[in-house]
């Protein structure tokens, strides 16, 4: 039984509390029996369960939380220090991602992806930067750098839900993802951040 994927799967779930079989195969873009057995293997080890409505999917446990917290935080030092740099680095291209996905928001009728993409491509480029810098010393975030490729291709391609939608795995979901990921690994919480001056 494929169970590769299930660190994956789980943390996802942390990230967004639940999610559906379909969802989480979209985010990690594997097949649905693979995921299936994902997360039949994180239940068997009581890390998720199955909230039993189709629609809201799976959830983590309180044991699978600590488990994917330990993955998070129990890096050494020296790859905090990185981690902390670096965030410093996506928090600036935070605002720039904030300000591309509201003028997208607010474009002509006539405007599409193709009026916006090289902005994205920008921001993209810088991220995917950051991701390649700590991924080796913070494996938790592997994920992040195939799914912005993924959904900037989409986008890219004239797909125009993947940049703010929410129906797929778009690139604002995903650097929400991404961010949160962030504070649970340095221990900051995005209430404080959002509050100080």
């Amino acid at each position: 039984m494929p169970v590769d994927i299930a660190d994956p799967t789980l943390h996802i779930l942390r990230i967004r509390g639940r999610a559906t079989p379909e969802s989480l195969g979209a985010a990690l873009d594997s097949p649905l029996e693979q995921v299936t057995a994902a997360l039949r293997d994180l239940e068997s080890r009581g890390l998720a369960e199955d909230s039993g409505k189709p629609r809201l999917g799976w959830k983590i446990t309180a044991n699978g939380r600590l488990y994917a917290d330990r993955r998070m935080t129990g890096i050494s030092p020296q790859a905090l220090t990185l981690v902390a740099d670096r965030y410093e680095v996506f928090r600036k291209l935070n605002d720039d991602l904030k300000q591309l996905c509201a003028d997208w928001q607010a474009r002509a009728e006539d405007q599409g992806p193709s009026d916006f993409v090289d902005r994205l491509s920008a921001t993209d480029q810088q991220v995917q930067r950051i991701l390649v810098e700590i991924t080796p010393v913070a494996p938790h975030f592997a994920e992040y750098s195939a799914r912005f490729a993924r959904a900037h291709s989409q986008f890219a391609s004239g797909s125009d839900s993947y940049l703010t939608g929410v129906l797929v795995d778009s690139y604002h979901s995903i650097w929400f993802e991404c961010h949160e990921c962030f504070f649970i690994t340095l221990g900051r919480s995005r209430q404080a951040e959002e509050s100080a001056p």
